[in-house]
């Protein structure tokens, strides 16, 4: 029979300490918490309360939702954790559409013209004959959402990193020759600026919707136009050789690695293939000997017998100029393929037989708009915080349900305590008078010190399986005490 505890002895509930005895020290001494955490309640009072079962399977439904609820954070985390990174956001994608056109001016058949009409001509000391070079540029959303507004109020100059406007002079023009005026250019200066500086007004003041170029003349003249559009990705143009082997003229670096690995895997090109097939029971790159001074060593393998070298075939060979290589040197081989995104060249000839040739050169050119003004990708970051803000409202609220009923279920111990003293002080009040001054003995002897125990007995693990409830009774009479 355990050892009996009468009901006065109980361990106290919600942090209440019997001993007044205060700290030598509060200031330093650790705060010690004595609110009760277990949610489980003993299976001997399933006995006694028939309604505890209806307790028993709300825990079994609560843990069900635990993992549920664990596997779905983690799922959301994950989630989040993709929106943060804007590399692999899927950017929404449009065109951006380009007009280039010329206006004209005091040409001389447009004075003949508003002379033939009776109207007045300009004065000819300030009207001197010029044309217009006009660049501009509209971006049109693929996904048909108007209510997008940022994507709407974004300029032209956005999606540019760089424009330059070559007027080519000819005989017509012999005041142009060899003149810097005739390249018009205009760079992106936030590339080159730190990430915190391209939020401020400067680089929004700087940006437009067109590029005017105006000079003076009466002739045709043609001109070269390179756009280079912003590069929200970080592919890059491929040699002619390696667009030939994987098929497309723009990747990653990670795209091109996984391309050979997978060229290698197929063609079987590893130096030694038998390693993935043929493995033997004891490695030979693990194998340890011992030395002349009985040490032990470790032996590797040769180089040659790494599966990371390949032996190329001709078609590596002629592509990455090798005949073999181990595959941690691909990243160096394949730099000399990489080349820079080309810019879009147009050649355009001013027309200055016509007023506008607005309309007469539209070029549409794809483009993706930038991840960190993408308005949906805003809204979902807005809705993640909102979620982790109600999921700790909810842990606060659980965590306070969970303190009430480990304060019910000691009650409901104390219950139980009290109920077995009385019913077998019933029964055999001389049996149980034993019992209780035997316990009453024991417990003294925890409080004093380690007396009666044999040091040989409690060093071994039967002892504590044996002595279980026990062990638990005497650690609640010492922390209800005050000894720890």
């Amino acid at each position: 029979m355990a050892p009996l505890v009468p009901p006065q002895q109980q361990p106290p509930v919600g942090g209440q300490d019997v001993s007044s005895k205060p700290r030598p020290n509060p200031s330093t001494a650790p705060a010690i918490s004595y609110t009760p955490t277990d949610t489980t309640i003993p299976p001997i009072l399933y006995e006694k309360i028939p309604n505890l079962e209806s307790y028993k399977k709300l825990k079994e439904a609560e843990r069900n939702i635990d993992l549920l609820t664990t596997r779905k954070a983690m799922d959301f985390q994950a989630i989040n954790a993709k929106i943060n990174q804007h590399s692999t956001l899927k950017k929404e994608t449009g065109i951006l559409r380009v007009f280039i056109y010329n206006t004209c001016e005091n040409q001389p058949w447009q004075k003949q013209l508003l002379q033939s009409e009776g109207k007045e001509l300009p004065d000819p000391t300030s009207a001197e004959s010029a044309w217009t070079l006009r660049v501009e540029g509209r971006f049109l959303n693929d996904s048909n959402n108007t209510d997008n507004d940022v994507s709407q109020n974004l300029k032209f100059s956005s999606f540019l990193s760089g424009i330059s406007i070559d007027i080519l002079p000819n005989d017509d023009y012999p005041d142009m020759q060899n003149s810097p005026s005739n390249i018009i250019e205009w760079r992106d200066e936030s590339i080159d600026q730190q990430p915190d500086a391209k939020l401020g007004g400067n680089n929004r003041q700087s940006e437009f919707d067109g590029l005017d170029v105006k000079r003076y003349g009466i002739f045709n003249i043609k001109s070269k136009i390179a756009i280079m559009i912003k590069d929200q990705s970080t592919s890059l143009k491929l040699s002619d050789d390696m667009s030939r082997f994987v098929g497309k003229q723009e990747a990653t670096q990670q795209e091109l690695i996984y391309a050979i690995w997978q060229y290698v895997l197929y063609k079987d090109l590893f130096r030694k293939s038998d390693a993935f097939t043929k493995v033997p029971a004891v490695s030979n790159s693990s194998a340890t000997i011992l030395n002349g001074n009985g040490v032990a060593s470790n032996f590797e393998d040769d180089e040659d017998d790494d599966f990371n070298n390949i032996e190329c075939d001709s078609i590596l060979s002629e592509l990455l100029k090798v005949p073999n290589f181990k595959f941690s040197d691909l990243y160096r081989l394949l730099q000399p393929h990489f080349k820079p995104r080309e810019p879009v060249i147009i050649d355009y000839e001013i027309n200055t037989r016509k007023s506008t040739t607005l309309g007469d050169l539209i070029v549409d050119i794809p483009v993706s708009l930038p991840s960190s003004v993408s308005k949906t990708q805003k809204e979902i970051i807005e809705s993640t915080k909102a979620t982790y803000e109600n999921l700790t409202k909810s842990d606060a609220s659980i965590q306070h349900l969970n303190t009430r009923i480990s304060m019910g279920i000691v009650a409901l111990q104390n219950a139980n305590a009290r109920e077995t003293f009385y019913r077998e002080l019933s029964e055999n009040p001389v049996k149980f008078m034993e019992n209780w001054l035997e316990s009453q003995s024991e417990t003294f002897k925890a409080l004093k010190s380690d007396e009666g125990y044999e040091e040989e007995v409690i060093r071994r693990a039967e002892y504590f399986e044996d002595n279980e409830d026990m062990l638990k009774e005497k650690i609640d009479v010492l922390l209800g005490s005050g000894r720890f």
